[in-house]
């Protein structure tokens, strides 16, 4: 537990609360709070998918992308053929990958990043076995915010056998400038499920909701794993009108990418070495980076350390981001 003054830039949280409009939607759901919301989330399904131009079978919606993984890992097992299931996916990765593979009695199987903070798609592929039955891609890749090429992707997807569903995380999506072609992606890979948030752009973390898309077949396997009850009532209300708010999110994240842009660089301008990543953070690699995280946390900034790694800093509001520079400007005055 972090303390009551500590600046929080460990949980890639926004810096901004929610919209106003979504705000008001959430207050309004407060006099609500003793209905249940709906039994599945068969509204926010229909909403998303009617943002994302396909159809609503094509459409799973979970507790934040993590609950929507999970689910997709409970359907992959049903194609595992009597060995011990496997997970594979790049490492170092979001902390949650291991325990749901844990919690579903799944080996979990990580694939070092390349040299420069990058999933590595050809190792991941050798690293495929008999026994492994999802893959989980993550790109922008949490923690050194990394994309992945989309023409790799798609050649790494064609490649895999098709006993293997794929989960590609897009939680930081929005903030990226790289983002692949959604439609083509499914139509093509029918054993892949792209996965995303309201989490992170659109600032709902403590909401808890978010969302799968991939060919109907496959969703539709996952869908029997939704969680009766699992979106709230406020969860579901705030979804359509979080879509609906297009330019005000663009502005938003326009803004936060230039705040990333700019504590970047001018951490490498007192000397600091960071990984250009599309994330609403910033990743400092390295044994350099791992002490420079620790220097913050004594001077009240939390950050995500990634032992023998990194560390990766979340780009707060400009108060916090100021703190970041001046606690590092001042170690570096006193050494």
């Amino acid at each position: 537990m972090l303390a009551d003054n500590m600046i929080r830039l460990n949980l890639n949280e926004s810096a901004y609360p929610p919209l106003p409009a979504v705000a008001e939607v959430l207050h309004e759901q407060v006099l609500s709070a003793h209905r249940y919301p709906e039994f599945t989330p068969h509204g926010s399904r229909r909403v998303i998918a009617h943002h994302l131009g396909v159809s609503d079978d094509m459409v799973t919606v979970g507790a934040g992308a993590t609950g929507v993984i999970f689910q997709a890992l409970q359907a992959a097992l049903d194609h595992h053929g009597g060995v011990v299931p496997e997970l594979v996916t790049a490492t170092p990765t979001f902390d949650g990958f291991p325990i749901l593979a844990q919690l579903l009695r799944m080996d979990f199987r990580g694939v070092p990043l390349d040299r420069f903070g990058g999933v590595d798609l050809d190792a991941l592929r050798t690293s495929v076995t008999a026994a492994t039955v999802a893959v989980i891609v993550c790109s922008p890749h949490n923690p050194t915010g990394t994309v992945v090429d989309e023409r790799e992707l798609h050649a790494f997807l064609t490649s895999l056998p098709d006993h293997v569903t794929v989960i590609l995380d897009q939680a930081y999506i929005e903030f990226s400038t790289a983002a692949p072609d959604l439609h083509r992606l499914v139509a093509l890979h029918p054993r892949l499920v792209v996965v995303r948030t309201f989490s992170k752009a659109h600032g709902l973390a403590a909401l808890r909701v978010g969302y799968g898309v991939g060919d109907e077949r496959l969703m539709s396997g996952i869908r029997r794993f939704e969680i009766p009850f699992a979106v709230s009532a406020p969860a579901q209300a705030a979804v359509p009108v979080a879509l609906a708010a297009t330019t005000a999110l663009a502005h938003r994240v326009e803004a936060m990418r230039a705040a990333r842009d700019r504590l970047s660089a001018q951490l490498h301008a007192i000397g600091a070495s960071t990984i250009a990543g599309e994330g609403n953070f910033v990743y400092l690699p390295g044994a350099d980076g791992v002490a420079l995280g620790s220097l913050l946390g004594t001077c009240g900034v939390a950050v995500k350390t990634v032992p023998g790694h990194g560390v990766r800093i979340t780009v707060g509001d400009t108060f916090s981001n100021a703190r970041v520079l001046a606690a590092l400007r001042a170690t570096a005055a006193t050494a």
